[in-house]
């Protein structure tokens, strides 16, 4: 191997193990692939040898997901901080706000998202009135199914169905969107020019979603109930003049005002939390997957404890 100018050590190892328990003599004239061949050569290296790893035990882990959550939790209360003095300067300044690129983050994640949340609701309206009815047929209390689910359809099943479909549509899109912007570096590009990324990429979504979750919300309460009222009419011969006016006479509207009142922090909360993984994004595409699965299951997750949150203030000041 006079000639040799360049080698790698993995290719010498493969040589060593090929000729092993055979005579052999290498000749090289390269001084670097001299030293290497020492070093390859040397007794004293075990090249078969790999370092034992370290095994965290539960406590350890224990510790390294509850770190996780605090810094996750610390992001997102900075990233809402900034969220809320933004809104408070486009109030002040409303020329500042993206007018083209918020008419669309309506329309992709508003408007899109009604024909999925509607048959979603549709479907489980249906299947809940089923099961209601069916249940109360025994107890002879059928005509109580209209106000059971009514309210339940109000306070919680519609609010969490939209919110939960749109966070599983909407949060993984923004995540993806803004990965690939910092992934090809325009976010970059944009700090260069001048420009603020949270004002052209967030803010514009946030509003969005703030504006367009009651409107989903409205629609999905309105389809499950319709659900539900074919349901009474096939399976328990209520009507759907007699259903409406039931439903008109035993239903507050306290309980589509609570179910409403969620419905922007809901839409908040999803766009917050797409955005904020979305510029968490690092340079390689496994982290865009990664930073978009997290971005799904953080929205759900908050959704719900949201929602749960909501329930024990209205709880609590029984409304």
């Amino acid at each position: 191997m006079t000639e040799l100018e360049r080698v790698d050590y993995s290719v010498l190892i493969l040589l060593k193990n090929s000729i092993k328990n055979k005579k052999y003599d290498i000749k090289v004239n390269n001084p670097k692939i001299k030293a290497m061949l020492n070093l390859v050569n040397d007794k004293n290296i075990d090249t078969s040898y790999f370092p034992a790893q370290n095994k965290l035990n539960f406590f350890a882990r224990l510790g390294e997901k509850i770190c996780d959550g605090i810094l996750n939790l610390l992001e997102f209360s900075a990233f809402l901080g900034e969220f809320i003095i933004k809104t408070l300067k486009i109030l002040i300044n409303p020329t500042q706000l993206r007018f083209k690129e918020f008419s669309n983050y309506i329309k992709d994640a508003g408007v899109n998202a009604v024909f999925i949340v509607s048959l979603t609701a549709f479907l489980i309206g249906v299947v809940l009135a089923y099961l209601g009815s069916s249940m109360l047929a025994n107890f002879g209390a059928s005509i109580f199914i209209v106000e059971i689910m009514g309210i339940l359809t109000l306070r919680e099943v519609a609010p969490l169905i939209a919110a939960i479909v749109v966070a599983g549509r909407s949060a993984s899109s923004f995540t993806a969107q803004i990965g690939v912007m910092k992934l090809t570096e325009e976010i970059d590009a944009m700090k260069t020019m001048g420009f603020k990324p949270f004002n052209f990429l967030v803010l514009p979504r946030i509003i969005a979603m703030v504006l367009c979750l009651p409107v989903i919300i409205f629609i999905t309460d309105a389809v499950s109930i319709f659900g539900q009222m074919l349901v009474c009419e096939n399976l328990l011969d209520i009507s759907f003049n007699d259903y409406l006016a039931r439903f008109k006479d035993m239903i507050e509207i306290r309980h589509f005002v609570v179910g409403m009142i969620k419905a922007p922090f809901f839409g908040a909360v999803i766009a917050i939390i797409g955005c904020m993984r979305g510029f968490g994004v690092s340079q390689s595409a496994q982290s865009l997957g990664e930073m978009t699965t997290i971005s799904v299951v953080n929205a759900i997750f908050w959704v719900i404890a949201l929602d749960a949150f909501f329930a024990i203030i209205f709880m609590w000041l029984e409304i």
